[in-house]
């Protein structure tokens, strides 16, 4: 009798539902992660922005242009896409600026929906909630 290599019909499709197990409980792993670095890219270019915001006031003592008008992302050679160079993931928005303060906020377009909006002021406090807003205080932060 010759005995036959190789695998069964049973064998693979064993192997093929433990291969659906694990894609079933990795993916939606995968995906939380990817939100959660896109959110801290963000954040991180928030705080590069604020350092501009910072650099001019520092130059200019105001974060009003010499022309009068509040400075925008625009004067910051910033694209309020973010990021600018691939899909959108936010859109970046520099409000209530005045001659001392300003707020950034970030709000989340396309697949990261739903993971609410990121706010930085001029003080450097900041704020992240899943809800509709957020109040930006010196004891609330982006965790």
């Amino acid at each position: 009798m010759v005995r036959q290599h190789g695998f069964t019909l049973i064998e693979l499709m064993i192997v093929v539902a433990i291969i659906g197990i694990l894609a079933a409980i990795a993916y939606p792993s995968y995906t939380q992660y990817v939100i959660k670095s896109n959110r801290v890219d963000v954040q991180a270019e928030m705080t590069r922005i604020a350092s501009l915001m910072q650099r001019h006031k520092v130059i200019n003592s105001t974060y009003i242009k010499k022309n009068g008008q509040p400075l925008t992302l625009s004067d910051l050679n910033v694209s309020s896409d973010y990021p600018s160079t691939s899909k959108k993931l936010y859109e970046l928005n520099l409000a209530n600026v005045t001659a001392d303060s300003w707020i950034l906020t970030a709000t989340p377009y396309g697949t990261q929906v739903g993971n609410g909006n990121i706010v930085l002021n001029y003080e450097g406090h900041k704020c992240w909630t899943k809800g509709s807003t957020c109040t930006v205080s010196a004891t609330s932060n982006w965790d």
